[in-house]
């Protein structure tokens, strides 16, 4: 039961991370093959770092075609939509700040709770500070390799509250597996705990502490974006 949870929740996560990769360089306005390959590294390769950490080789992106079939598909239909908006001027309506944060904290939470997993499976059960570390990697490692690919600072070391809520979910379903909880309760209950950080610190723009304070910077930065929220 446990395994079909997680491989439906798995291919919700890599849909999320490839639409929220190719979402990114679509702003950028790359081509469709840069936003292909932003989807793909968003969507597998928090995966491939955790199984090169775990010794699994190869790793599963290139054994796995269905999940980079998807990742692919999900990075086209971007690109089909982005030139579709455009074409008929309408982009400007959209809010994709929030959109790429909403795809973003799926992927985070799903795939820092199928991680764990893996450790778990691999035999590192009694290694808890192991597990939980290859859950969090699992779930930041796309997003980091997509920001640094378009020349971005990484979101793991400025955004709002961004990997907290990926160690604490991992956390949770650490323990809860361990306890040998219901399958379907842990992983629902890590994937809301992490997504609903994710989610509120993205809304409160919450913020972890910082030597300098920021929100005048924030706010200049991001006038046009936070006055339309509040109109």
């Amino acid at each position: 039961m446990l395994n079909s949870i997680l491989f439906v929740a798995e291919n919700i996560g890599i849909i999320a991370f490839a639409v929220s990769g190719a979402m990114l360089g679509a702003q950028k306005n790359l081509d469709i093959f840069g936003i292909i390959v932003l989807g793909i590294v968003t969507a597998l390769g928090g995966g491939v770092i955790r199984d090169l950490l775990l010794g699994i080789n190869p790793p599963a992106m290139f054994t796995n075609y269905t999940a980079v079939t998807l990742a692919v598909l999900s990075s086209c239909l971007i690109f089909l939509i982005y030139r579709f908006m455009h074409r008929l001027k309408i982009s400007g309506r959209v809010d994709y700040h929030a959109l790429v944060n909403f795809f973003d904290a799926i992927g985070l939470g799903v795939f820092s709770v199928s991680g764990v997993n893996v450790a778990i499976n691999a035999g590192y059960t009694d290694t808890p500070l192991l597990a939980v570390t290859v859950g969090v990697i699992t779930g930041i490692g796309g997003g980091m390799i997509r920001d640094l690919l378009s020349g971005e600072i990484p979101s793991v070391l400025h955004k709002n509250v961004y990997a907290l809520p990926a160690i604490l979910g991992a956390s949770l379903y650490y323990v809860l597996a361990i306890l040998q909880v219901n399958s379907l309760l842990a992983v629902l209950a890590a994937f809301s705990l992490i997504f609903g950080i994710r989610m509120a610190a993205t809304y409160f723009r919450w913020q972890l502490p910082r030597p300098q304070p920021v929100y005048k910077d924030y706010y200049k930065n991001n006038r046009k974006y936070l006055h339309k929220r509040h109109k």
